[in-house]
Parts: structure tokens; C-alpha cells; sequence
């Protein structure tokens, strides 16, 4: 079986025993081919653990975030237990490696204001043209409902009922979930149907809410991105960071600034671990400071 055949086998049991997400499985990917150098003809058997810390010290040595290389490291041990499993090695290279500590880092958010530029600038344009409609209801959506990018894009039809202010996602590892969606959204969705219903899409595009003649019967992720960076732009947000994942951040941090409750937040989010949910906590954090300190001795003195 040559590497090309046991790295299929190997995402093949991620998916279908571990219920690995097609994106965790792309980077995964990823992370492989880069400790093997891109050589598909690699023998699984030279790669010692001299090697692998070789390979973790240049990517230290560029700089890599220790995140980053924490998710290298967990790749490869899950990878060469596989192989080791699976009689392809003798040795496990990585069995004594250690994973760095890292602090989970909320990604710049933006303010209610911030949102409502976005939104009132993806109305600005022409309410007739299909695809404006279509940009300005993917924006409804990601923020009133905090879905993953990938989610979103490939929202199947079904998921949708005009009568229903409830949508069904199927998330990472295919977990299902009930997520509410906000009127705005609601209404800007229901416009999208109506224009949506006299497209002429192909065959594989039927199924999905935002349909596009690819190969992937919708939208991709990297044209919501660069649908979102245009609309940042007309609505004068050209210095923020800006990406569907900083939307998805808005959506939680402002729920929690308005008091909703961090359990509901990470059924929303669709995360499986509340440790996950919990870096939102820092909004409570800088609110209660800047409550406290209003009250102290020197806060009226300029």
C-alpha cells in the first residue's frame, strides 16, 4: 500500500469512527504532506523522531504559533499510532513528543456599529440585482444565526421552512442542531427565495439555498470571503480585520454582552466543549471592570 492509499485509509477511519470534519481532515492533511516533504514516494519508516523534532524546530524557527504546531503535533500522534496500529512502522516517532502551551485567543470582533455598516451597505446596492440580494441575505444569515462559513454555504434547502423561525444545521462531525433565526435574517432569506425559485440552477445546485454551477453545487467558502471583504470595503470598514469566522465571534460576544447564557451560546455555536464557549467570558470580564472602576475615588478626577 503506498502513502497515497494509507493516508486515504487513515482519514477514512478519522470520518467514519472519530466523526472528523472534512475541514479537520484538510488540515490534517496538510500537516502531513508537509512533514513528508510533499514526497508521496516517502517511506514511513525513515521518519525517527529526530526527524519529526527537526521538522517542529523550522517551523518554531519561522515563526509557527505554538497553536499551530500543538495541532501539528496532535496530527502526527494520531497519525503514526494509526500506522503503528496498522503494522506500517515499528515505532511510534512520536509517542514522547510534548505539545507546547498556547492561550486561546479571541480574534478581533466588531462592534453592533460595525455590524451595521456591513448590513446597511450590502442593502445599498441595487435590491433587484440577484446576487446583492444574495450577498446581503449570507450576511443576515452568519450573523444572526452564528453559523460555521461552511455551514452557511452549503445550508441545504430543506433546512429552511418560511413558516419556521428555527433552522436545522448538521455541523462538525455531523451533529445535528436546532438554531434560531433572527427576523431579519428571516425576512432577508424569505426575499432570497423568492428570487432564488427563478434561477436556473444545474442538477447538483438543486438542493442547496445559495446554488453556484461548480463542482460543489454552491457557493464556496472563499467566495464568501471575498464577497464579505467587498462589502467591508463599501461600508468603510477597509482597517478591521473582517472574515465570516470574526462575524461568527460578533455573534456570540454580543449575545453575551446582552445577558444571554454561555450554555445557550454553545449550543448555538454548536461547540461540544463549554471550554471552548468560555473564551467569550472576557466581555463579562471588561464589563465588570469598567463598571468597578466608575466607582472608584479618582474616576471623576481629569
Amino acid at each position: 500500500m503506498n502513502i497515497c492509499n494509507k493516508l486515504d485509509y487513515f482519514f477514512e477511519t478519522l470520518i467514519s469512527e472519530k466523526n472528523f470534519s472534512l475541514n479537520s481532515v484538510d488540515a490534517y492533511k496538510r500537516d502531513l504532506m508537509q512533514l513528508f516533504k510533499n514526497d508521496l514516494n516517502i517511506d514511513l519508516t525513515v521518519i525517527t523522531e529526530n526527524y519529526v523534532v527537526k521538522n517542529l524546530n523550522s517551523l518554531k524557527e519561522k515563526q509557527t504559533s505554538n497553536r499551530s504546531i500543538a495541532r501539528k503535533i496532535s496530527c502526527y500522534k494520531n497519525f503514526f499510532k494509526f500506522a503503528l496500529d496498522e503494522n506500517w512502522i515499528n515505532n511510534n516517532p512520536c509517542v514522547n513528543l510534548k505539545t507546547p502551551k498556547y492561550v486561546n485567543k479571541l480574534p478581533e470582533t466588531l462592534s453592533i456599529n460595525d455590524i451595521n455598516l456591513l448590513l446597511k451597505s450590502s442593502k445599498i446596492a441595487d435590491s433587484k440585482d440577484i446576487n446583492n440580494i444574495r450577498n446581503n441575505t449570507l450576511l443576515e444569515l452568519i450573523y444572526g444565526t452564528g453559523l460555521r462559513v461552511s455551514e452557511l454555504v452549503s445550508m441545504p434547502l430543506s433546512a429552511i421552512n418560511k413558516n419556521s423561525e428555527i433552522i436545522l444545521i448538521k455541523g462538525k462531525g455531523k451533529k445535528e442542531r436546532l438554531v434560531p433565526i433572527s427576523s431579519s435574517a428571516r425576512n432577508a432569506t424569505i426575499n432570497w427565495l423568492f428570487f432564488r425559485d427563478k434561477m436556473k440552477t444545474k442538477e447538483n445546485a438543486k438542493k442547496y439555498l445559495f446554488p453556484a454551477n461548480s463542482n460543489l453545487g454552491h457557493i464556496s467558502r472563499v467566495q464568501f470571503f471575498n464577497i464579505l471583504k467587498k462589502i467591508s470595503r463599501h461600508a468603510g470598514l477597509i482597517n478591521k480585520k473582517i472574515s465570516p469566522h470574526v462575524i461568527r465571534h460578533a455573534f456570540a460576544t454580543h449575545l453575551l454582552s446582552n445577558g444571554a447564557d454561555l450554555r445557550i451560546i454553545q449550543s448555538l455555536l454548536g461547540h461540544s466543549d463549554i471550554a471552548t464557549t468560555q473564551i467569550y467570558t472576557h466581555v463579562l470580564e471588561d464589563q465588570k471592570k469598567s463598571l468597578v472602576m466608575n466607582f472608584h475615588p479618582f474616576a471623576k478626577i481629569k
